[in-house]
This record gives structure tokens, sequence and C-alpha cells, in this order.
């Protein structure tokens, strides 16, 4: 099955002829900014979920007595 789908796909691309399409400028700006806004989203994301590990370490290992546990 899968080798027919790849065989009609490979066909497909041999014999298209040119597209004569246009690219503005602003497409390439468009995908440039997307490119950028995943990147920062991702960074973000793993930031967040950074700080969250972290503090739930913290809390696991890093017991601190109140002074009520003293007496």
């Amino acid at each position: 099955m899968a080798v027919r789908i790849l065989a009609t796909l490979f066909a497909f691309a041999i014999i298209t002829g040119t597209a004569h399409a246009y690219l503005d400028p602003g497409a390439g700006s468009f995908v440039l900014q997307m490119l950028l806004a995943a990147t920062l989203a991702v960074g973000a994301s793993i930031k967040l979920f950074w700080y969250r590990l972290k503090g739930f370490c913290r809390g696991i290992f890093c017991h601190q007595k109140s002074p009520s546990d003293s007496k």
C-alpha cells in the first residue's frame, strides 16, 4: 500500500510542469516571522517547564524545618 502511494506521488512529481508562480517579498517575511515566533514559543515553553520542574524538585528535596517542628 505504501509503495503504491509513493509511486503515485513520484509520478505526479515527474509529470507536473513549471508553475510560473510569484512569491512577493512579504511572503518571505511572513515565513521568517512564523519561524521566529515558533522558536520563541518553544523557548518560552521549555523555560516554563524547567522552572516548574525545578520548583517541584526543590519542594521535594529541600524541606525547611518550621519552628513548630522543633518541639
